[in-house]
């Protein structure tokens, strides 16, 4: 794939547009009381930890419930929580929304979307900020998928990433990549990744972690297998710890390249990844029709994926690494 689709400022996998424009027209009007105060509707949110993403695309979520008529301690009722981070904390939260009697429950990050299949089978659930919703077991496919669950996957420009970083290292021959394989999409993405790189003529080299604590050390010993870079896709536990990659990567004089546009500025080289306003927009839309009275059932997933490249200068510098014309000028057209 040329630089050129890289410097595309969107890329919509699979469009929505025509169903949410059509229910972009209406204002909110529940076809049944709500469960909160004064008959408004109630909703859970959980994400897996703060972070710069995940922000955005909170903020395009509830923008897009505003558009629909739906104003978060107006006439929206909202129970908001995160896992700090791990895992393990995840069916607890759930579980209070369920207490609590919530009219949907909205999942941020696949291992919340994959808790919420397994333990929130009474509840509607809508999700947003997933790589694939498949991987996650929200169904089979876009159109076929469990009856409680809808939501929006955006997939990660794997093909794009190993070709970026083979104008970024010419001659790359060995790359390391740190992940949890406890989160399916990271799993998934490794996937992909693995035939891309073999079918370039690149090794993978995989470490995983099995929480935050462990991917500094993960991080050295990837640095450590006489690689030329490093890669780290949007796995919710390295990304807790990115500072931590960064230290490891800057210490083996190693360029590292991620898919999370908001990370970049702490310490990447470069990114080729994904803008979150959008999947969290469409998201919001999606959450306003399943409270208006729509079938969760009956609304298959979206696939919103733009596309974002966002380069380092300062990184690059320090490794004294130049970028190609044709990067430069692909990265200035989407600032």
């Amino acid at each position: 794939m040329s630089v050129s689709r890289i410097s595309r400022r969107s890329m919509i996998i699979q469009s929505a547009a025509g169903a949410l424009a059509v229910a972009g027209c209406k204002r909110f009007s529940p076809g049944t009381a709500g469960s909160g105060r004064n008959g408004n509707p109630r909703i859970g949110h959980l994400y897996f930890a703060p972070e710069e993403g995940v922000g955005l695309c909170i903020k395009g979520f509830y923008d897009g419930l505003k558009e629909q008529g739906l104003e978060k301690d107006k006439n929206l009722e909202v129970l908001s929580s995160h896992a700090q981070g791990e895992i393990s904390n995840i069916p607890m939260i759930l579980q209070n929304f369920l207490t609590e009697g919530v009219d949907l429950i909205v999942t941020m990050t696949t291992p919340c979307l994959t808790a919420a299949c397994n333990l929130a089978k009474s509840k509607h659930v809508v999700f947003t900020y997933c790589y694939d919703p498949v991987a996650a077991g929200a169904g089979t496919s876009a159109d076929s998928h469990l009856p409680n669950v809808t939501g929006v996957g955006s997939f990660p420009p794997v093909a794009d990433t190993v070709e970026l970083i083979q104008k970024l290292v010419p001659g790359v021959k060995s790359v390391a990549t740190v992940y949890n394989n406890s989160e399916s999409n990271s799993v998934k993405v490794i996937s992909v990744a693995r035939d891309e790189f073999k079918k370039r003529g690149i090794a993978l080299e995989e470490v995983t972690a099995n929480n935050t604590s462990e991917v500094f050390q993960s991080a050295q010993v990837a640095c450590s297998r006489k690689v030329q870079a490093m890669w780290v896709t949007g796995d919710n536990t390295a990304l807790q710890s990115f500072d931590g990659i960064v230290k490891a990567t800057r210490n083996a004089k190693l360029p590292l390249i991620i898919n999370d546009p908001e990370f970049t500025s702490r310490g990447a080289v470069a990114c080729v990844g994904l803008g979150w306003y959008a999947p969290g927009k469409a998201g919001g839309e999606l959450a306003a029709r399943v409270l208006r009275g729509e079938d969760p059932r009956d609304i298959p997933f979206q696939q919103v994926a733009i596309q974002k490249l966002v380069l380092n200068q300062e990184a690059a510098k320090s490794l004294k690494i130049n970028f190609p014309p044709d990067v430069i000028k692909a990265a200035a057209a989407q600032a």
